[in-house]
C-alpha cells in the first residue's frame, strides 16, 4: 500500500508539469537493484557482510521548460540511503550561471512521520565549452529528532568540470546521510563518494558513454547509551553508464557500477571482497521520453 501511495505520489508530481503545454515534457522512469550496501533493517550486532541481500527501487522523473530562461524539474526517487525522496526544483538559467530552488520532501519513509519537508538548492557557475562549477544541495528543514521515527534526509553534490573534443570531465564530490530516532538511540546511514567522471559523445552519433572511477564509504553507525558503533565498507569503483537513442523520442539508459575491491572498516575489519564470487554490484535501468516528439511521431502518423 505504501508504494502504491508512493507511486502515485510521484505520478501527479510529474504529469502536473504537462500544464507547460507549450513546452517539451521529457518523463523518464527508472529501476535498480544491487548488493552493495547495507539493508534498512540491519542490527548493530550483526557484524559480518555477504553481500546476498539485493535491494531494489524505482524512480520517477520529468522535466520541461517553463520559459525562455526558467526549467522546471521534478522526481521521485526510492533511494538505498536516502529511502523515498521527492523534490521540485524552478531553475533560472543564463549563459554564464544558473541558480535553482524548490521543495524536498521524505514520503512515507516512517510511520510517525509520513511527510518531511525539506529544500533543494543548487548553482552552476560555467564557462561554455571551457570548464564549470556546480554545487546542490538537499535537506531536511528542522534539526531535532523528538520522537521515535523521525528523521533527517540529507545530500550534497559538488562538481568541478572541464571539455575536451568529445567529452566532458570532472571531479566530483557525493555525500548522503540519512539519521533516524529509534528506541534504543539514533541510527545514521551514509555516504561519502570521491569520483572522477568522463562523458564521452559524438556528434550524431545515438549513444555516449559516461565512465566513472571512484572511491566511496559506506556506514551504518549505531548511537545507543552515548556509546557509537560503526559498520563500513570502503569501495573502489569502476561505473559505465551508456545512453542510447532508440527513436527520437525515446532513450534507454543502463548504469552498472563495479566494485574492484571492497574492504570492511571499523566493525567489519578484516572483511575482503565479500558477495558471491567476490563481486558486488548497483545496476540501474531505465528509460526517458520526449513528450513532444512522441506526438509529434504519433500526429505524422494518422
Amino acid at each position: 500500500m505504501i508504494r502504491r501511495s508512493l507511486i502515485l505520489t510521484a505520478l501527479v508530481s510529474l504529469f502536473s508539469l504537462n500544464s507547460f503545454s507549450s513546452f517539451s515534457l521529457e518523463i523518464g522512469a527508472g529501476f535498480h537493484i544491487g548488493n552493495l550496501g547495507f539493508t534498512h533493517e540491519r542490527t548493530s550486532d550483526q557484524t559480518g557482510f555477504d553481500g546476498s541481500n539485493y535491494p531494489w527501487g524505482l524512480s520517477l522523473y520529468g522535466t520541461q521548460p517553463i520559459a525562455d530562461n526558467f526549467i522546471l524539474n521534478s522526481g521521485f526517487y526510492m533511494d538505498p540511503i536516502l529511502r523515498n525522496t521527492v523534490y521540485t526544483i524552478f531553475t533560472y538559467r543564463e549563459r554564464f550561471f544558473s541558480i535553482g530552488v524548490g521543495p524536498f520532501f521524505g514520503p512515507f519513509n516512517s510511520k510517525t512521520s509520513l511527510l518531511k519537508s525539506g529544500i533543494s538548492t543548487s548553482v552552476r557557475i560555467e564557462l561554455p565549452g571551457v570548464a564549470f562549477l556546480s554545487f546542490r544541495a538537499d535537506s531536511s528543514i528542522g534539526g531535532r529528532l523528538t520522537q521515535d521515527g523521525d528523521y533527517i534526509q540529507e545530500r550534497s553534490d559538488a562538481s568541478i568540470g572541464y571539455y575536451v573534443r568529445n567529452a566532458i570531465c570532472s571531479l566530483n564530490l557525493l555525500t548522503r546521510k540519512y539519521t533516524q530516532k529509534t528506541t534504543s538511540g539514533e541510527v545514521i546511514d551514509s555516504t561519502i563518494e570521491y569520483s572522477f567522471k568522463t562523458d564521452i559523445f559524438q556528434k550524431n552519433i545515438p549513444y555516449k558513454v559516461l565512465l566513472t572511477f571512484g572511491y566511496r564509504k559506506t556506514s551504518k553507525t549505531f548511537i545507543e547509551n552515548n556509546a557509537s558503533v560503526s559498520h563500513t565498507l570502503g569501495s573502489i569503483l569502476v561505473n559505465t553508464r551508456i545512453d542510447v537513442e532508440l527513436t527520437t523520442f525515446l532513450k534507454f539508459i543502463v548504469d552498472l557500477e563495479n566494485s574492484i575491491y571492497t574492504f570492511g572498516q571499523d566493525e567489519l575489519l578484516g572483511i575482503s571482497n565479500p558477495g558471491p564470487g567476490g563481486y558486488l554490484f548497483n545496476l540501474n535501468a531505465g528509460f526517458s521520453i520526449d513528450v513532444d516528439k512522441l506526438s509529434n511521431r504519433l500526429a505524422g502518423s494518422t
